[in-house]
């Protein structure tokens, strides 16, 4: 079977978060919504896309795209921190995001094991 008809349950778990995060970032203060907030948007797309090309590659090419992913996810879960400790989000929203990050990192280091 190819590995593009496997489902990956990352790839809606991913939605999700990107689905819960363009509202919040809507909401950021304007002096953050463009610096903070597009430096969020820009690191999930560019996961997304590691994501996407480790569905569609194997080999060694999958353990780059894998561990690109997992670099942009950490830098994710930075920026997040860094959003919450300039207080455009709340104790609440920040852990709600760090949760859904923590969840589709379980998941990314399963599948680079």
């Amino acid at each position: 079977m190819a590995d593009s008809s496997i489902e990956f349950p990352i790839f809606p778990l991913f939605a999700n978060f990107m689905a819960w995060l363009v509202p919040v970032i809507e909401k950021f203060p304007r002096s953050q919504r463009f610096i903070l907030g597009s430096r969020l948007l820009d690191t999930s797309y560019y996961c997304q896309r590691d994501l996407i090309r480790a569905r569609k590659v194997r080999g060694a090419a999958r353990a780059d795209a894998l561990l690109s992913a997992d670099v942009e996810l950490e830098i994710l879960r930075l920026q997040l921190r860094t959003a919450h400790e300039l207080h455009c989000l709340t104790v609440r929203q920040y852990e709600h995001g760090a949760g859904m990050l923590n969840q589709i990192g379980g998941f990314l280091g399963s599948w680079r094991n």
